[in-house]
């Protein structure tokens, strides 16, 4: 019999070539599917929202494709995933569904999710889920006790986190929780979570628990023979920092070589952590690299406590070079103490390098992180400017909302990596 009948519904932002299950719901699916009850008293599905027209997109549209989907008062947990692109729906969202019949339990969970902010921010939710939710999804369904509102938060349990089951495998049932087709365009991937590093505008940093963990060796190997197999065409690494030198990344490039994959591995990785050794490694494979240099002013890169040694990333931009292993380095505009010129002061820097893969990102101030907190600190303002209807910083004690603007067309013109028309 059927006891806990759940849906999870998570909003997502396609991207063409990647499999409908994402990759955060599908380790969800896959602890579920592991779990002894799953398929005699425990059942879960998920539902995935489209989030390519979020402006479009109204709380009454996506209840009306669920109930269109399931019949919600059948269900005694609705699971939502929550993220800076996707928060504004979710408290509209929970109410609606009480008005259509929904008598069960609402478990929230995602970045969006901090335990100082999330009763006001989603007054209507039941369990809160903060930190990893692999085993906290599983503990606030089966928690019998929920009176009111009650806040689970991820623990140190780095010997589960190793055994956690993968999303890509089918782990000893009929199907993986995330189905790859031959010849898969593309898929995201980790190796491990979280970040040794603090920078204040990050949510890597607010895992609970220890500050990284790693995925088991023998799971990765298994992962990436499972890509080579199904001929997935690019690999797209989530790891915040690839190259972490404490841990096994070294050991994963080899194996890749070993098996002769020929995907595109694309890795995000620090300047200062890169060896030679690593970059022999990356010659043999598909391989390009991300860094997230943010700012070389010193001013702006010691209050987002990211702070970076220009001579040796010089150093290494050269190094990157002569192994001509392509890599692309990603910005920040709207930080705390930035102006038009400074802006342009770290865009220079990466010219003179002739560094030709630019990009620059926005500021968003993302829950639980220090900077968020800080905000009125830096008189940081934020706006909706474009249809994702994500708040980004738009003036602060430093710039206006003009030089704002003016910041941003500068990012639009890097996008097309032609970096010859920055001054």
């Amino acid at each position: 019999m059927i006891e806990q009948n759940v849906l999870l519904i998570t909003f997502d932002f396609s991207q063409r070539g990647k499999s409908g299950t994402g990759l955060a719901a599908g380790s969800l699916l896959a602890a579920c599917h592991a779990h002894p009850e799953f398929g005699s008293t425990f059942l879960i599905d998920h539902i995935p929202i489209s989030m390519s027209q979020p402006k479009e997109l109204t709380p009454k549209d996506v209840v009306s494709f669920i109930r269109g989907q399931c019949d919600v008062c059948q269900l005694s947990h609705i699971a939502l995933a929550c993220y800076v692109w996707s928060s504004h729906l979710v408290e509209p969202l929970m109410q609606l569904f009480r008005t259509q019949g929904f008598e069960g339990k609402f478990i929230l969970g995602g970045y969006e999710v901090h335990g100082g902010t999330c009763f006001d921010k989603y007054p209507t939710g039941d369990a809160y889920i903060v930190g990893n939710a692999e085993f906290t999804l599983l503990e606030a369904i089966f928690d019998s006790n929920i009176a009111g509102r009650k806040i689970y938060h991820d623990q140190d349990r780095p010997s589960d986190f190793a055994i956690l089951p993968s999303p890509y495998l089918a782990n000893g049932n009929l199907y993986s929780a995330i189905p790859l087709k031959q010849g898969q365009q593309m898929v995201h991937w980790e190796t491990k979570r979280g970040c040794n590093f603090k920078c204040n505008f990050c949510q890597h940093r607010d895992l609970s628990g220890v500050s990284v963990r790693s995925f088991d060796l023998e799971r990765i190997k298994s992962e990436l023979d499972q890509f080579k197999a199904k001929d997935v065409k690019k690999i797209n690494v989530l790891d915040p920092i690839f190259n972490n030198p404490s841990d096994n990344h070294l050991e994963i490039l080899k194996y890749c070589i070993g098996i002769r994959l020929s995907s595109e591995l694309n890795l995000q990785v620090r300047f200062e952590f890169i060896t030679e050794e690593f970059l022999k490694l990356c010659r043999q494979l598909n391989v390009s690299l991300e860094f997230g240099l943010q700012t070389v002013v010193p001013s702006e890169f010691k209050v987002i406590d990211r702070p970076n040694n220009l001579k040796v990333i010089s150093q290494k931009i050269e190094l990157l070079k002569t192994y001509e292993i392509p890599f692309l380095v990603s910005l920040i505009y709207g930080l705390p103490l930035q102006t038009v010129d400074s802006f342009n002061e770290s865009i220079r820097f990466l010219k003179d390098q002739c560094v030709k893969d630019v990009v620059a990102y926005p500021l968003m101030l993302l829950e639980g992180t220090k900077l968020k907190n800080e905000s009125k600190k830096w008189l940081l303002v934020e706006k909706v400017i474009d249809d994702s209807l994500i708040p980004h910083v738009v003036s602060s004690s430093s710039f206006n909302e003009r030089e704002y603007h003016e910041m941003r067309n500068i990012s639009l013109s890097l996008s097309n990596r032609d970096m010859d028309g920055i001054a």
